[in-house]
């Protein structure tokens, strides 16, 4: 178990490295999503990301290699990009325009121990989760409806 805390700052890369972030301090939520997106995204059941103001967020990519996905359909109505390393494909950060920009969404595996440290306090649309799979332990649970 990490015996870092969220007064630190996190550095997170890309699956190559040639892209790398940090985020200062503790995030404004950690959730585990079950929405279609999301476990499309993370080919799998659900995906972890944590939430930082945008203004607690750098993105180191001296190579150029950061690329956007625009995702028009999303549950609030409102898109957001999704930007990933061209190099090696690992998806990085997504920027929701449903909160006006002002947030920046990291994927907490990309940071050492990360999925230690960022524990989820939110599920969101629980009722997707699987069976085989057990609710994080004291996250809120959210339905769809």
């Amino acid at each position: 178990m990490s015996t870092q805390s969220h007064a630190d700052t996190h550095t997170g890369k890309c699956l190559c490295g040639g892209i790398t972030f940090t985020v200062q301090g503790p995030p404004n939520a950690v959730y585990c999503c079950y929405c279609k997106d999301c476990s499309l995204g993370a080919g799998g059941p659900c995906q972890i990301t944590a939430s930082y103001p945008s203004s607690e967020f750098t993105l180191q990519d001296a190579d150029g290699l950061a690329t956007r996905f625009a995702i028009p359909g999303t549950v609030s109505g409102k898109p957001k990009d999704k930007y990933f390393c061209r190099r090696c494909g690992c998806t990085l950060f997504t920027i929701p325009f449903a909160v006006g920009l002002k947030e920046i969404v990291i994927r907490p595996a990309l940071v050492e121990n990360g999925l230690h440290i960022f524990r989820p306090s939110i599920e969101c649309f629980a009722e997707r989760r699987p069976e085989y799979f057990s609710a994080c332990e004291n996250a809120v649970q959210y339905q769809t409806s």
